[in-house]
């Protein structure tokens, strides 16, 4: 084709057509170009006026225009034509694929393709497979697997690529492999045992899975392998693999297994019972052979139980002791468990879950421990009865440690010093036990700290006193000793101590009962004694001894009781204590004599006391009967004299006012007798002289002695005296008497004996009084006479004594008229009354 026809052809073409004319400077590599030919396209491409833009330089054409550097560009690369006659250059946001070619060697060609368009879809394109390449490495490099890709052509196998992990774990980078066969990229010994792996994969056709043993980086490793063909045309083109590192899993399960090997052996040889039980429902599901030994079950008889049948414990309790296992809040019990022969023993389970067979169960070992519980319960007891006896004795024990601080007290030495064992132990003994002598006052030696000291049993002091709590001075008698084992070692002190206040109260009793009378609690005979060896001296001249007696002793106690003798007595030594001179001494002598010392009291003094004595003696009235007391006396006023003589003298003139003394003091007591019963009973002084009347005219009918009637007289007015000594309530009850009232009532008859035995006066009407309740038909009281046996005064006085009374008024009724009365004698003749005697006074009253 002619040249014209081909420049028409590009003039006339939708591309950019520029022919450019080279002007060449000074050195080859220096020229410029100037636009010689365009076409339309050309010009709208870059927005040029074709009459300005034709035949100029183009470097001085696009100085103004914005995409100027990039035309310098382009025109720097037209320079490269020869060699580059193919490039893209992109100006602005316009991408253009250039054609240069040079048809002459001062000219060039270059057609403009606008390809932006294409070159933008290719861009996303390229961004995409970008993205996607950038995804498939962040998921490739991602996995914990170390993964990697091989090429499968020719019967070979080539590495493509490895992740992040493969690399980390094989030491082998894309470098080292990309391309590569497993032999070139490690090695022949390596690089055969993969080899061999990839080819079963192939053989097969599918994923495959495999363990296998390779040394990377120098160590060898067990690796689990996973093969995946991928097939193109139904060949298999390549494999995609994967390798994990399970070195550490795998020793991890050979640990497992030889642990579970070594478990499984000390489940089956160890000595303890071991038991693994069902959580639930507790059925046994393995026992080793200790425990089969142990309980003496065969392994299929002891697999069929439950643990309710061996432990002797309720099922609720066992339950609890299951849960509480499981969530281990007590892994430790104690149970009692039967054996096969009936046997019990005491044993300690201690139990944990485990899994067993994939579930969750109980794993028990059980120690028999039924020696243990049996030591423990001795020596429970053994502690039990030495705390019992520790806290049963009166002595107070404290013990302490080797730096003296308290570490028991029993409870005699908490009472006795207000400590307790809360508040002492962990003190010093002497905060606790504050000791001083009883007389000083003064702190003693602390006995803990010299046996701590020495070693040895230290003992306190006499008269030593403890200051307890509560500020009280408590007297003690103590010894403390060290507390030592076999070998001599000492770990601390024990103290016995004993309160022995009482024992000096008792020591103070017997001391003052020594000297003292127990029941007037003045001076004893004893003591006097003393005393009168004691002054027996010149310079207690002259000395005054008075002997006193008391009168009426005997009487008081028969008719008023011994209590009542008792407070006569006491009464003497009152008012004896009370007029006695500051230098006296008084003393009971005897049962009922007094001796009084007076040292430096002469005959005068003597007479003084004596007197005042004898007022006050009257003055008494704390008694029913008035004081009595028969006072002697002599003074000794040479050293010649002996004290005895004058004691004797004394008692001589106290008999004698005794003598003299007696028969008017019996007088006034049957007076304060007589006076006692009008006072408390209904017998008036008129019954009396009633009685008497009638008494003595029997007597004159019957012809008695003169003597006779006089004793008769005598019993009329003293019958009745022993009612003295019954109570005024009985004498006065204006009802009937119970048992008990009248058993006492019948006490007087007695009682008036006894006084008129103790009266010599009194004394021939003595037993006539103990008599005259005695009837005639035997019946009657104390002693039950009858008939003749009956003294006759008595049978007299009966009949006389009776028909007054039913003539009287009396609290509880009133008087008969006197002829019922003397029927009531008739009827009565023969049981109750001597019917000769009932005769003759129903005569004298000539009824009949």
């Amino acid at each position: 084709m002619a040249k014209e026809e081909k420049e028409k052809i590009f003039m006339h073409m939708p591309l950019g057509y520029a022919y450019y004319e080279i002007i060449f400077g000074s050195t080859k590599h220096t020229r410029e170009y100037v636009l010689s030919e365009a076409n339309d396209a050309f010009f709208d491409l870059w927005g040029l006026d074709k009459e300005k833009a034709l035949h100029k330089n183009v470097s001085l054409l696009l100085k103004d225009k914005a995409e100027a550097p990039a035309w310098r560009t382009f025109h720097e690369r037209l320079g490269n034509a020869e060699k580059d006659k193919h490039f893209i250059v992109i100006i602005g946001e316009r991408s253009f694929k250039v054609t240069v070619y040079n048809p002459t060697s001062d000219g060039l060609t270059a057609i403009f393709d606008d390809i932006t368009e294409i070159n933008g879809e290719l861009e996303s394109q390229r961004e995409k497979n970008e993205r996607l390449n950038r995804d498939i490495d962040v998921c490739f490099n991602s996995t914990q697997d170390g993964l990697f890709f091989l090429e499968y052509k020719n019967g070979e196998f080539r590495y493509i690529r490895n992740n992040m992990v493969h690399q980390r774990l094989t030491g082998l980078t894309i470098p080292l492999m990309e391309g590569k066969t497993p032999i070139e990229a490690m090695g022949d010994d390596v690089g055969s045992i993969l080899q061999e792996g990839y080819k079963k994969c192939i053989a097969s056709g599918e994923t495959i899975m495999y363990e296998e043993t390779v040394e990377f980086k120098g160590t060898p490793r067990n690796w689990l392998v996973r093969l995946t063909p991928v097939k193109e045309n139904k060949k298999v083109s390549y494999i995609i693999g994967s390798r994990i590192d399970v070195t550490e899993l795998k020793k991890l399960q050979e640990d497992k297994e030889q642990l579970l090997e070594n478990l499984n052996s000390m489940f089956t040889e160890h000595s303890a019972v071991m038991l693994i039980i069902d959580m639930n429902t507790g059925k046994i599901l393995n026992a080793n052979p200790s425990a089969r030994s142990f309980y003496g079950y065969t392994r299929e008889e002891i697999l069929t139980m439950h643990i309710q049948d061996i432990s002797q414990t309720p099922n609720d309790a066992i339950k609890l002791m299951r849960v509480q296992a499981l969530n281990n809040e007590r892994p430790y019990s104690q149970f009692s468990h039967r054996l096969k022969d009936g046997t019990v023993k005491m044993v300690d389970v201690y139990s944990s879950q485990i899994t067993y067979e994939g579930k969750s169960q109980l794993f028990s070992i059980i120690f028999d421990v039924s020696d243990r519980e049996k030591f423990r319960y001795d020596l429970y007891w053994d502690k039990e009865l030495l705390s019992v006896t520790l806290n049963s004795i009166g002595d107070g024990v404290v013990t302490t440690d080797n730096e003296g601080k308290i570490t028991y007290l029993n409870q005699a030495a908490q009472e006795i010093t207000s400590w307790n064992n809360e508040t002492a132990i962990g003190r010093p003994f002497e905060e606790i036990f504050d000791l001083r002598n009883e007389t000083s006052g003064e702190a003693i030696s602390n006995p803990i700290r010299d046996v701590l000291k020495t070693g040895k049993i230290v003992e306190i002091a006499n008269h030593t006193v403890l200051l307890n709590r509560q500020g009280d001075f408590i007297p003690i008698t103590d010894s403390a000793a060290p507390i030592k084992d076999q070998t001599g070692h000492m770990y601390g002190v024990v103290m016995v101590f004993h309160d022995v206040s009482h024992e000096k109260k008792q020591q103070r009793r017997i001391m003052y009962l020594s000297y003292h009378d127990s029941l007037t609690e003045i001076f004893n005979r004893r003591y006097v004694e003393e005393e009168m060896i004691r002054i027996d001296r010149a310079s207690m001249l002259p000395i005054t001894v008075i002997m006193g007696d008391v009168n009426g002793l005997k009487v008081t106690n028969d008719v008023f009781g011994h209590k009542t003798g008792d407070l006569l007595l006491k009464e003497v030594a009152k008012i004896f204590k009370h007029a006695l001179p500051k230098n006296g001494i008084a003393g009971r002598w005897g049962g009922d004599e007094f001796l009084i010392l007076l040292p430096k009291t002469d005959t005068a003094s003597a007479q003084d006391l004596i007197q005042k004595l004898k007022e006050e003696f009257k003055q008494n009235d704390r008694l029913p009967l008035q004081i009595s007391v028969s006072l002697g006396f002599d003074v000794k006023y040479s050293v010649y004299e002996n004290l005895h003589q004058v004691l004797q003298k004394a008692e001589e003139q106290m008999y004698h006012k005794k003598l003299l003394e007696g028969k008017s003091y019996r007088n006034r007591i049957i007076n304060t007798l007589l006076a006692t019963l009008h006072e408390k009973s209904m017998e008036t002084e008129e019954h009396t002289l009633r009685i008497e009347t009638y008494c003595i005219a029997m007597a004159q009918k019957l012809d008695l002695a003169p003597e006779e009637k006089n004793d008769l007289s005598l019993l009329s007015m003293l019958h009745d005296i022993g009612k003295v000594g019954i109570s005024m309530e009985i004498l006065k009850k204006p009802g009937p008497l119970s048992d008990e009232e009248w058993k006492e009532m019948k006490r007087h008859p007695e009682i008036g004996y006894r006084i008129a035995q103790n009266t010599p006066e009194l004394s021939t009407v003595s037993d006539y009084i103990l008599s005259h309740h005695e009837r005639w038909d035997g019946t009657g009281y104390p002693r039950g006479l009858k008939e003749t046996e009956i003294p006759l005064l008595c049978r007299i006085l009966a009949v006389a004594d009776a028909f007054d009374a039913m003539t009287s008024n009396l609290a509880y009724r009133k008087a008969m008229d006197s002829l019922d009365a003397m029927e009531e004698i008739r009827r009565c003749s023969g049981t109750q009354f001597d019917p000769e005697i009932a005769k003759l006074f129903l005569d004298l009253n000539k009824i009949y």
